[in-house]
């Protein structure tokens, strides 16, 4: 899908700063300037959240209630997919996050050798949460999930001062399934 390159939008990551808008130049893609800088760091693959006993206990206690409630309403297949999902979220909860490499590119954002081309996203949104902070692509197809990239929050202004040569920003909120994780601390 082509990227539309005509479209009126300018970053502005801080008041006051502006960056000029070089969306207006009618020349050929491969006739115009590109961005000088590519930029790559190493960060999290996702947020590290610590789970004690009582959270596993808690999450073991719903589980339990939850299936033993389909059984007494004989939806035993219900209630095995209850256990087996109580399961899988407790074996997710207590994986560590691995080192993940990103770069920015002229061809798209690259995660651990992944490219997710810009052609294929029409934003990017920032969300910050404590010593992380990530950019999340959103995509031009429905079903498509978005991709999230995290980086420490010294980093922000570089990385999304060459993002933007390649995305608009879009001022974004979580929405409620990415809220609801986070409550939980998955």
């Amino acid at each position: 899908m082509e990227q539309d390159n005509n479209s009126p939008w300018q970053y502005k990551p801080d008041e006051g700063e502006t960056r000029p808008n070089n969306t207006a130049d009618n020349r050929p893609p491969a006739e115009r300037p590109q961005p000088s800088k590519d930029i790559s760091w190493e960060a999290s693959e996702f947020i590290d959240h610590q789970h004690g006993t009582g959270w596993y206990l808690v999450l073991a206690l719903i589980t339990i209630a939850l299936a033993g409630f389909l059984v007494l309403s004989r939806d035993f297949i219900a209630a095995g997919i209850v256990v087996v999902l109580g399961i899988v979220v407790a074996i997710f909860a207590s994986r560590k996050p691995a080192i993940a490499r990103y770069e920015i590119t002229q061809s798209g954002l690259h995660v651990n050798g992944k490219i997710y081309r810009y052609g294929d996203y029409k934003s990017f949104a920032i969300f910050r949460e404590g010593a992380l902070s990530s950019i999340n692509l959103f995509p031009l197809k429905r079903f498509m999930p978005p991709v999230s990239a995290y980086f420490e929050a010294a980093d922000e202004s570089k990385i999304t001062a060459v993002l933007g040569n390649y995305l608009p920003y879009e001022e974004r909120k979580m929405d409620s399934v990415e809220r609801l994780s986070r409550r939980l601390r998955l």
